[in-house]
């Protein structure tokens, strides 16, 4: 698959300093990548670099989170196994990124966004009601 090279080279970008490259192919990866848990899992990276590399960059982070929000609301396996540790990424990220009065009030839309996410989560699916609210923490 096309994304697992793409990824590479977001790494060796990264490696040699070049982050508008290195973004550039990591988002290529996320957008190439197929199927529900491998989007959220090479959105996560994606999402990660674009945190570690242009923490500055607000508005493309908060709709790089609210794209892979919007994934998970339509994958009913979205807050189980490899799908779950991929969004626990995210906001863990999300938790850390926060510095900044606009970043704090992206991260409150974002929250928002995850929370009506998991209202609409069927309340006889326990499991996946329980791990979309530990991710609002």
């Amino acid at each position: 698959s096309p994304y697992y090279l793409m990824s590479q080279l977001g790494g060796n970008a990264k490696k040699q300093g070049k982050k508008a490259d290195a973004l550039r192919w990591y988002e290529e990866a996320f957008d190439k990548s197929e199927g529900p848990a491998t989007r959220l899992q090479w959105g996560s990276n994606y999402f990660g670099a674009l945190v570690e590399l242009a923490p500055e960059d607000t508005a493309r982070i908060e709709k790089a989170a609210s794209q892979l929000f919007t994934e998970a609301a339509k994958d009913p396996g979205a807050f189980y196994e490899r799908s779950e540790r991929s969004l626990k990424k995210v906001t863990g990220l999300l938790g850390k990124w926060s510095q900044t009065p606009a970043q704090t009030a992206a991260v409150g839309r974002l929250k928002a966004q995850l929370d009506g996410v998991c209202n609409k989560l069927d309340a006889c699916d326990a499991k996946a009601r329980s791990a979309c609210r530990a991710l609002l923490t």
